[in-house]
Protein backbone atom coordinates (compact mmCIF):
# COMPACT_ATOMS: atom_id res chain seq x y z
CA UNK A 1 0.00 0.00 0.00
CA UNK A 2 1.29 3.31 -0.99
CA UNK A 3 1.10 6.59 0.67
CA UNK A 4 -0.97 9.05 -1.42
CA UNK A 5 -0.60 11.89 1.25
CA UNK A 6 -3.75 12.85 1.39
CA UNK A 7 -3.60 15.37 4.35
CA UNK A 8 -1.78 17.22 1.56
CA UNK A 9 -4.36 16.88 -1.03
CA UNK A 10 -6.62 18.31 1.55
CA UNK A 11 -4.25 21.30 2.62
CA UNK A 12 -3.99 22.31 -1.25
CA UNK A 13 -7.48 22.42 -1.23
CA UNK A 14 -8.07 24.34 1.52
CA UNK A 15 -5.55 27.11 1.03
CA UNK A 16 -6.12 27.34 -2.64
CA UNK A 17 -10.02 27.00 -2.17
CA UNK A 18 -10.83 24.96 -5.10
CA UNK A 19 -14.76 23.96 -5.10
CA UNK A 20 -13.72 21.71 -8.36
CA UNK A 21 -10.33 19.89 -8.83
CA UNK A 22 -9.08 17.25 -11.33
CA UNK A 23 -7.32 14.07 -10.37
CA UNK A 24 -4.80 11.97 -12.33
CA UNK A 25 -2.93 8.92 -11.53
CA UNK A 26 -1.02 6.64 -12.96
CA UNK A 27 -2.03 3.08 -13.77
CA UNK A 28 -1.02 1.25 -10.27
CA UNK A 29 -3.39 4.02 -8.06
CA UNK A 30 -6.24 4.10 -10.09
CA UNK A 31 -8.07 2.02 -7.49
CA UNK A 32 -7.42 4.78 -4.91
CA UNK A 33 -8.84 7.42 -6.47
CA UNK A 34 -12.91 6.84 -5.04
CA UNK A 35 -11.18 6.92 -1.67
CA UNK A 36 -9.40 10.13 -2.69
CA UNK A 37 -12.42 11.75 -4.24
CA UNK A 38 -14.41 11.05 -0.35
CA UNK A 39 -11.66 12.70 1.36
CA UNK A 40 -12.18 15.81 -1.04
CA UNK A 41 -15.74 16.01 -1.22
CA UNK A 42 -15.46 15.48 3.11
CA UNK A 43 -13.54 18.75 2.48
CA UNK A 44 -16.33 20.51 0.41
CA UNK A 45 -14.47 19.92 -2.97
CA UNK A 46 -15.65 17.83 -5.77
CA UNK A 47 -13.51 15.77 -8.25
CA UNK A 48 -13.36 14.94 -11.40
CA UNK A 49 -11.02 11.48 -12.12
CA UNK A 50 -9.41 11.34 -15.79
CA UNK A 51 -9.92 7.61 -16.95
CA UNK A 52 -7.50 7.68 -19.45
CA UNK A 53 -4.09 6.08 -19.21
CA UNK A 54 -1.63 8.20 -17.05
CA UNK A 55 2.27 6.96 -18.38
CA UNK A 56 3.90 9.72 -16.21
CA UNK A 57 4.67 13.33 -15.79
CA UNK A 58 4.55 14.18 -19.17
CA UNK A 59 1.51 12.85 -20.09
CA UNK A 60 -0.71 15.68 -17.98
CA UNK A 61 -4.31 16.10 -17.77
CA UNK A 62 -4.64 19.64 -17.56
CA UNK A 63 -5.94 20.11 -20.94
CA UNK A 64 -8.33 17.35 -21.32
CA UNK A 65 -9.63 18.86 -17.73
CA UNK A 66 -9.54 22.83 -18.67
CA UNK A 67 -12.91 22.85 -20.66
CA UNK A 68 -14.95 20.58 -17.77
CA UNK A 69 -14.03 23.77 -15.57
CA UNK A 70 -11.48 22.35 -12.88
CA UNK A 71 -9.68 24.70 -10.94
CA UNK A 72 -6.90 22.85 -10.68
CA UNK A 73 -5.36 19.04 -11.37
CA UNK A 74 -4.01 17.32 -8.66
CA UNK A 75 -1.32 14.51 -9.94
CA UNK A 76 -0.63 11.40 -7.55
CA UNK A 77 2.61 9.71 -8.09
CA UNK A 78 5.02 11.58 -10.42
CA UNK A 79 7.54 14.12 -9.63
CA UNK A 80 7.58 17.56 -11.29
CA UNK A 81 8.63 17.93 -14.99
CA UNK A 82 9.17 21.61 -15.58
CA UNK A 83 6.73 22.91 -18.59
CA UNK A 84 3.67 24.82 -18.97
CA UNK A 85 0.30 23.93 -18.34
CA UNK A 86 -2.84 24.85 -19.04
CA UNK A 87 -4.25 24.59 -15.39
CA UNK A 88 -2.49 24.78 -11.75
CA UNK A 89 -0.86 21.56 -11.53
CA UNK A 90 -0.31 20.04 -8.25
CA UNK A 91 2.06 16.76 -7.97
CA UNK A 92 1.66 14.76 -4.59
CA UNK A 93 4.85 12.27 -4.69
CA UNK A 94 3.50 8.95 -3.44
CA UNK A 95 5.81 7.22 -1.06
CA UNK A 96 6.16 3.59 -0.35
CA UNK A 97 6.60 2.55 3.15
CA UNK A 98 8.59 -0.98 2.37
CA UNK A 99 11.84 -1.31 3.84
CA UNK A 100 14.27 -2.49 1.34
CA UNK A 101 16.85 -3.48 4.48
CA UNK A 102 15.87 -7.20 5.05
CA UNK A 103 15.98 -8.22 1.55
CA UNK A 104 19.57 -6.25 1.13
CA UNK A 105 20.67 -8.02 4.24
CA UNK A 106 19.45 -11.67 2.68
CA UNK A 107 21.88 -10.67 -0.38
CA UNK A 108 24.91 -9.00 0.66
CA UNK A 109 27.05 -11.43 -1.33
CA UNK A 110 25.43 -10.75 -4.68
CA UNK A 111 26.40 -7.01 -4.03
CA UNK A 112 29.91 -7.02 -4.89
CA UNK A 113 32.45 -3.89 -3.28
CA UNK A 114 31.26 -0.76 -5.11
CA UNK A 115 27.40 -0.57 -5.98
CA UNK A 116 25.27 2.69 -7.37
CA UNK A 117 21.84 3.11 -5.62
CA UNK A 118 18.81 4.15 -7.76
CA UNK A 119 15.05 3.89 -7.12
CA UNK A 120 11.53 5.76 -8.86
CA UNK A 121 10.62 8.26 -6.62
CA UNK A 122 8.69 5.76 -4.60
CA UNK A 123 11.36 4.60 -3.33
CA UNK A 124 13.38 7.21 -3.13
CA UNK A 125 13.34 8.14 0.44
CA UNK A 126 14.81 4.98 1.12
CA UNK A 127 18.34 5.30 -0.47
CA UNK A 128 20.45 7.27 1.97
CA UNK A 129 18.88 4.60 4.89
CA UNK A 130 20.34 2.34 1.95
CA UNK A 131 23.42 3.66 1.37
CA UNK A 132 24.30 3.89 5.21
CA UNK A 133 23.50 0.41 5.60
CA UNK A 134 25.82 -1.12 3.06
CA UNK A 135 28.81 1.08 4.07
CA UNK A 136 28.42 0.10 7.67
CA UNK A 137 28.99 -3.97 5.93
CA UNK A 138 32.13 -2.53 4.15
CA UNK A 139 30.22 -1.77 0.70
CA UNK A 140 31.25 1.42 -1.15
CA UNK A 141 27.72 2.61 -2.68
CA UNK A 142 27.48 5.98 -4.39
CA UNK A 143 24.16 7.83 -5.46
CA UNK A 144 24.31 9.73 -8.55
CA UNK A 145 22.77 13.34 -8.90
CA UNK A 146 19.84 14.26 -10.06
CA UNK A 147 19.60 16.12 -13.46
CA UNK A 148 17.11 17.18 -16.44
CA UNK A 149 13.93 15.47 -15.74
CA UNK A 150 15.06 13.72 -12.49
CA UNK A 151 14.57 15.92 -9.48
CA UNK A 152 16.38 13.96 -7.03
CA UNK A 153 19.56 12.25 -6.33
CA UNK A 154 19.36 8.60 -7.27
CA UNK A 155 16.19 9.22 -9.46
CA UNK A 156 15.56 7.11 -12.77
CA UNK A 157 12.76 8.25 -14.77
CA UNK A 158 11.58 5.92 -17.88
CA UNK A 159 13.19 8.99 -20.20
CA UNK A 160 16.47 9.23 -17.90
CA UNK A 161 19.29 7.15 -16.32
CA UNK A 162 21.72 10.03 -15.98
CA UNK A 163 21.73 9.33 -12.46
CA UNK A 164 23.01 6.21 -12.87
CA UNK A 165 25.38 6.86 -15.80
CA UNK A 166 27.18 9.86 -13.61
CA UNK A 167 28.20 7.11 -11.04
CA UNK A 168 28.77 4.16 -13.91
CA UNK A 169 32.51 4.72 -13.70
CA UNK A 170 32.91 4.03 -9.92
CA UNK A 171 30.85 0.91 -9.50
CA UNK A 172 30.83 -2.92 -10.58
CA UNK A 173 27.19 -3.16 -9.65
CA UNK A 174 23.96 -1.10 -9.59
CA UNK A 175 21.57 -1.42 -7.00
CA UNK A 176 17.98 -0.70 -7.98
CA UNK A 177 15.44 -0.54 -5.53
CA UNK A 178 11.46 -0.22 -6.97
CA UNK A 179 9.27 -2.65 -8.71
CA UNK A 180 8.79 -3.77 -12.12
CA UNK A 181 11.59 -4.39 -14.98
CA UNK A 182 11.72 -1.38 -17.15
CA UNK A 183 13.54 1.24 -14.77
CA UNK A 184 16.43 -1.50 -14.07
CA UNK A 185 16.40 -2.48 -17.31
CA UNK A 186 17.61 1.05 -18.65
CA UNK A 187 19.43 1.23 -15.94
CA UNK A 188 22.02 -1.98 -17.20
CA UNK A 189 21.13 -0.43 -20.76
CA UNK A 190 22.21 2.99 -20.67
CA UNK A 191 25.43 2.21 -18.58
CA UNK A 192 26.67 -1.24 -19.43
CA UNK A 193 26.67 -2.24 -15.83
CA UNK A 194 26.03 -5.44 -14.04
CA UNK A 195 22.08 -4.40 -12.39
CA UNK A 196 19.99 -5.96 -9.32
CA UNK A 197 16.52 -5.27 -9.07
CA UNK A 198 15.83 -5.45 -5.39
CA UNK A 199 11.58 -5.58 -5.94
CA UNK A 200 10.67 -4.75 -1.99
CA UNK A 201 6.97 -5.11 -2.96
CA UNK A 202 7.25 -8.92 -4.38
CA UNK A 203 10.19 -9.60 -1.85
CA UNK A 204 12.42 -10.72 -4.42
CA UNK A 205 15.70 -9.90 -6.26
CA UNK A 206 16.04 -9.95 -10.03
CA UNK A 207 19.50 -10.20 -12.12
CA UNK A 208 18.86 -7.85 -15.28
CA UNK A 209 21.53 -9.74 -16.96
CA UNK A 210 19.40 -12.37 -18.97
CA UNK A 211 16.56 -10.01 -19.94
CA UNK A 212 19.13 -7.50 -21.14
CA UNK A 213 20.50 -10.06 -23.70
CA UNK A 214 17.17 -11.00 -24.68
CA UNK A 215 16.43 -7.31 -25.61
CA UNK A 216 19.44 -6.66 -27.06
CA UNK A 217 18.93 -9.44 -29.30
CA UNK A 218 15.47 -7.89 -30.49
CA UNK A 219 17.10 -4.77 -30.68
CA UNK A 220 19.83 -5.17 -33.22
CA UNK A 221 17.45 -7.76 -34.89
CA UNK A 222 15.43 -4.27 -35.89
CA UNK A 223 18.16 -2.41 -36.46
CA UNK A 224 19.29 -4.84 -38.93
CA UNK A 225 16.18 -5.20 -40.83
CA UNK A 226 15.85 -1.21 -40.63
CA UNK A 227 19.09 -0.90 -42.77
CA UNK A 228 17.64 -2.04 -46.04
CA UNK A 229 14.47 -0.12 -45.33
CA UNK A 230 13.66 2.84 -48.14
CA UNK A 231 10.41 4.68 -46.62
CA UNK A 232 10.24 5.91 -42.64
CA UNK A 233 7.54 6.94 -40.73
CA UNK A 234 8.86 9.23 -37.95
CA UNK A 235 6.43 9.28 -34.85
CA UNK A 236 5.76 12.87 -33.10
CA UNK A 237 4.32 12.12 -29.43
CA UNK A 238 0.90 13.88 -28.98
CA UNK A 239 1.59 13.78 -25.27
CA UNK A 240 2.71 17.29 -24.64
CA UNK A 241 5.33 15.90 -22.51
CA UNK A 242 7.23 13.55 -24.91
CA UNK A 243 7.10 15.72 -27.91
CA UNK A 244 10.16 16.14 -29.85
CA UNK A 245 9.73 18.21 -33.08
CA UNK A 246 13.23 19.49 -33.68
CA UNK A 247 14.88 16.10 -33.01
CA UNK A 248 11.85 14.47 -35.22
CA UNK A 249 12.86 16.97 -38.12
CA UNK A 250 16.57 16.34 -37.91
CA UNK A 251 15.99 12.59 -38.60
CA UNK A 252 13.96 13.30 -41.28
CA UNK A 253 16.19 15.62 -43.11
CA UNK A 254 19.29 12.98 -42.43
CA UNK A 255 17.00 10.13 -43.79
CA UNK A 256 16.39 12.40 -47.23
CA UNK A 257 19.42 13.64 -47.48
CA UNK A 258 20.41 9.51 -47.96
CA UNK A 259 17.26 9.60 -51.21
CA UNK A 260 15.20 7.45 -48.47
CA UNK A 261 11.77 9.00 -47.67
CA UNK A 262 10.66 10.59 -44.73
CA UNK A 263 6.87 11.14 -42.98
CA UNK A 264 5.65 12.74 -40.00
CA UNK A 265 3.32 10.85 -37.87
CA UNK A 266 1.51 12.29 -34.85
CA UNK A 267 0.11 9.66 -32.48
CA UNK A 268 -1.27 10.18 -29.11
CA UNK A 269 -1.03 6.25 -28.60
CA UNK A 270 1.42 4.60 -30.05
CA UNK A 271 0.73 0.90 -30.60
CA UNK A 272 0.66 -1.96 -33.44
CA UNK A 273 -2.71 -1.12 -34.32
CA UNK A 274 -2.33 2.68 -35.07
CA UNK A 275 0.29 1.81 -37.72
CA UNK A 276 -1.22 -0.86 -40.10
CA UNK A 277 -2.43 1.70 -42.33
CA UNK A 278 1.17 2.80 -43.17
CA UNK A 279 1.71 -0.67 -45.09
CA UNK A 280 3.57 1.38 -48.07
CA UNK A 281 6.57 2.91 -44.96
CA UNK A 282 9.24 0.25 -44.04
CA UNK A 283 10.01 1.19 -40.93
CA UNK A 284 9.29 3.80 -38.29
CA UNK A 285 11.28 5.93 -36.04
CA UNK A 286 9.65 6.51 -32.30
CA UNK A 287 10.44 10.27 -31.16
CA UNK A 288 7.84 10.14 -28.04
CA UNK A 289 8.41 7.92 -24.88
CA UNK A 290 11.85 5.65 -25.18
CA UNK A 291 10.02 2.90 -23.18
CA UNK A 292 7.99 2.28 -26.35
CA UNK A 293 10.31 0.74 -28.84
CA UNK A 294 11.82 -0.89 -25.51
CA UNK A 295 8.90 -2.49 -24.46
CA UNK A 296 6.54 -3.55 -27.31
CA UNK A 297 9.13 -3.20 -30.24
CA UNK A 298 8.37 -7.38 -30.78
CA UNK A 299 4.81 -6.74 -31.28
CA UNK A 300 5.38 -4.53 -34.31
CA UNK A 301 5.59 -6.19 -37.38
CA UNK A 302 7.67 -3.60 -38.78
CA UNK A 303 10.51 -2.28 -36.85
CA UNK A 304 10.23 0.23 -34.35
CA UNK A 305 13.41 1.96 -33.53
CA UNK A 306 14.52 4.79 -31.19
CA UNK A 307 16.77 7.67 -32.49
CA UNK A 308 19.49 6.22 -31.36
CA UNK A 309 19.00 3.05 -32.91
CA UNK A 310 18.02 4.88 -36.19
CA UNK A 311 21.88 6.24 -36.03
CA UNK A 312 22.97 2.88 -35.85
CA UNK A 313 21.02 1.16 -38.88
CA UNK A 314 21.94 4.19 -40.90
CA UNK A 315 25.86 3.35 -39.91
CA UNK A 316 26.45 7.20 -37.82
CA UNK A 317 26.87 5.34 -34.42
CA UNK A 318 28.76 2.15 -33.45
CA UNK A 319 26.21 -0.77 -32.96
CA UNK A 320 29.18 -2.27 -30.54
CA UNK A 321 27.97 -0.37 -27.38
CA UNK A 322 23.93 -0.30 -26.80
CA UNK A 323 22.77 3.32 -25.88
CA UNK A 324 19.21 4.35 -24.35
CA UNK A 325 17.47 6.70 -26.06
CA UNK A 326 16.62 9.59 -23.05
CA UNK A 327 14.53 12.58 -23.35
CA UNK A 328 16.83 15.46 -21.25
Amino acid sequence: MYDLDLDRALRIVEERGYKLVGLQFPEGLKERAVEVVEALRNAGCEAIVSADPCYGACDLADEAMAPLGVQALIHFGHTHIPGRTTLPVHFIEVRSPADPLPLLAQNLGRLGKKVGLVATVQHLHTLEKVRAFLEGKGIEAHIGGGKGRARYLGQVLGCSFQAAREVADRVDTFVFIGSGDFHPLGVALATGKRTLAFDVLMGEVREMGPLVEKVLRQRYLRIGMAKDAETFGIILGGRRGQERKLLALRLKEELEKRGKRAYLLQLREITPEALLPFRKLDAFVNTACPRVAIDDGPRYKKPLLTPIELEMALGERSPERYEMDEIP
